[in-house]
């Protein structure tokens, strides 16, 4: 992989990464001068907090705002592990999310690498390049939250290389496993896994590796399952999909109010809990979709790679439009998985049905920093611009769900040829996977 990104023909997206990464990494250090750098800096101060109550042998179950699966703790333990040999915890912290940053972008880079070479083409380094410039317009939120370190678990545990299958599908499998205990959502990606033998083995590492790695933290640390009660207890976010409705209502006199709860600026009023306990149902019927999908309408003869991508995208898209909780952050799950889906639309493969989708995706990803931090204070003010920002990319993600549902769901019709060419399937998909 390391050989893969070095080689000459990949100089130019290679020196746009470095460029981009090392600006924002200034940016975040307030090397160079940030219009909200405290604000978008809050988060890994409490990560900070954390580690230090963590390091004692507990959970921080007595703080509100806890809400993370156990192996969470591990990734706010590093950088202390780190500052214990003089190094600052913000600049280690930063430090970590940049690798696994760039895991991302090898791995998307060394795909499109092995693609080309089964189809006998040029890469096709769309997915790269969407993963570098949309990296960069999160802007130093990308480095100061540890939603970056998920998406390389979630993209190495879909395209991770091996020289066997079944190892192939163990290591995956495994990094799918931490995956779900770091932030949950990666655990939904078996829902596109192959079918038979790779899928079971896959679906078992997960399985062992999350129960093994619970028994550890559980016996370490006391209160590893304290999450489970802090996430019950939240409300509707106001950058989420519905709390867009109560806000656009406020204009005409419905008495909505933005306050902090449970670590996220909450919008509370009549009604609002009712439509809380909604946003779960609505989550249950949209994986419950992929799920029908998958044992009535998936055929394994259709499996391909790219159709992999393609349910792993929706059922995250899914997850990120029902949520009660929307924070800009989430669109980095979203960037890395509709870069990985993009790699498969090259003009030799066309092994996806998620392209429109995942374009309209990247485009919400591109006005992420116009949403937060510029414009976060009129979004809880509700005020006229902050609102409508926020309500046309929800608005987005709304539409590129309905379509990626759609498409997934009228692929369960569809032979392999479908997805590609007749001639490059079968080689395609013995290279990826």
């Amino acid at each position: 992989m390391t050989l893969t990104v070095a080689r000459p023909r990949y100089r130019r997206v290679l020196a746009a990464w470095f460029a981009s990464r090392v600006l924002l990494m200034l940016l975040a250090t307030t090397v160079l001068p940030w219009f909200s750098h405290g604000a978008v800096l809050g988060d890994v101060k409490i990560y900070q907090g954390w580690a230090h109550i963590l390091e004692h042998g507990s959970y921080p179950v007595h703080d509100t705002r806890w809400q993370y699966p156990p192996a969470a703790a591990l990734i706010f333990l590093a950088p202390l592990l780190v500052a214990h040999f003089g190094a600052s915890y913000l600049v280690t912290f930063f430090f970590l999310a940049l690798l696994a940053d760039f895991a991302v972008y090898a791995l998307l880079l060394s795909h499109s690498d092995r693609n080309a070479a089964a189809d006998g083409a040029e890469p096709h380094l769309t997915g790269v390049w969407v993963w570098v410039v949309g990296g960069f317009a999160i802007g130093p939120l990308l480095l100061m939250r540890y939603d970056v370190i998920v998406t390389a678990l979630a993209v190495a545990g879909l395209v991770l290389p091996a020289r066997s299958v079944k190892l192939r599908w163990s290591l995956r499998g495994a990094l799918l496993g931490v995956g779900a205990l770091v932030k949950v959502w990666p655990g939904a990606l078996i829902l596109g896994l192959p079918p038979k033998g790779p899928g079971r083995r896959a679906v078992a590492w997960l399985v062992g590796t999350a129960a093994v790695l619970t028994a550890i933290l559980s016996l370490s640390l006391t209160g590893a399952l304290s999450f489970l009660s802090g996430q019950s207890n939240r409300g509707i976010e106001v950058e989420s999909v519905l709390a867009s409705v109560f806000m656009i209502l406020h204009w005409f006199g419905y008495p909505a109010k933005v306050a902090m709860t449970y670590g996220s600026f909450q919008v509370s009023g009549p009604g609002i809990s009712a439509v809380a306990s909604f946003a779960e149902l609505l989550t249950v019927v949209g994986v419950g979709i992929v799920l029908w999908w998958r044992l009535m309408r998936f055929k394994a003869r259709s499996w391909t790679p790219g159709l992999m991508y393609d349910t792993a995208f929706t059922v995250v898209l899914v997850l990120v439009v029902t949520s009660r909780v929307l924070s800009p952050q989430y669109l980095i799950w979203l960037l890395g998985l509709a870069a990985l889906v993009l790699t498969e639309n090259g003009p030799m493969r066309r092994g996806t049905v998620m392209a429109r989708p995942a374009c309209l995706v990247v485009f919400c990803v591109l006005i992420t920093q116009v949403e937060f931090p510029l414009l976060f204070g009129e979004v809880m003010g509700g005020q006229f611009w902050g609102t409508m920002v926020v309500a046309g990319r929800n608005l987005i993600l709304v539409v590129a769900c309905v379509q990626a549902l759609h498409r997934l769901w009228q692929s369960g019709a569809r032979e392999p040829q479908e997805f590609a060419e007749p001639a490059r399937t079968a080689a395609s998909a013995a290279h990826a996977d």
